[in-house]
């Protein structure tokens, strides 16, 4: 589920990497730059499939015996009061 700006965002997002704690650190890098209007990726993609056919493309620079794709699932906003 693509994630949108609004009082809530809430849905799943993919990183490709070799560990939870790198794709921890690539989420808030891309949800950075969408705060800023930049596109950059950071190999983090808003659907598994379109996550999963990169790490697995002959033609790509992910090393598929130590890279893996990580789902980070956002449920962000306000609390009340």
């Amino acid at each position: 589920m693509p994630i949108v700006h609004s009082d809530r965002i809430s849905g799943t997002i993919y990183a490709i990497t070799s560990s939870a704690e790198l794709a921890g650190d690539m989420a808030l890098a891309y949800l950075s730059a969408k705060t800023e209007g930049r596109n950059d990726s950071y190999g983090v993609f808003d659907h598994k499939d379109e996550a999963e056919k990169e790490l697995y493309n002959k033609y790509g620079s992910y090393d598929t015996d130590r890279d893996r794709v990580y789902a980070i699932t956002l449920d962000i906003h306000a609390t009340e009061q």
